[in-house]
């Protein structure tokens, strides 16, 4: 049985974009697909999509973190669009780990 690795900085960062950014597609065409056809039918794909972005969220605030001191990487609530090169707690470089 393969053993599973904790899920680093930019692993939590590359999961939580897979999540959150077709979450926010989905929220849009069901919005627009709801407000198109006036069928309340379509608002189980906003639905999908919230969630969908909200795991996504969640996933980056846990845990885009620094590996050294455990500090955010961002700005709360603002998740980063790239990692940062720095922690900007502690100064230690970001950087994946072998």
């Amino acid at each position: 049985m393969k053993k599973q690795r904790k899920l680093d900085c930019f692993g939590a960062k590359r999961l939580s974009d897979l999540l959150a950014l077709p979450g926010v597609g989905l929220v849009l065409l069901g919005g627009y697909l709801w407000q198109w056809s006036g069928k309340g039918g379509w608002i189980a794909l906003v639905a999908a999509g919230t969630a969908l972005l909200i795991a996504g969220l969640i996933v980056g605030w846990l845990g885009i973190v620094c590996p050294r001191c455990g500090a955010p990487l961002y700005q709360f609530p603002r998740l980063p669009r790239r990692m940062p090169a720095h922690c900007p707690r502690c100064g230690e470089a970001v950087q994946k780990e072998q």
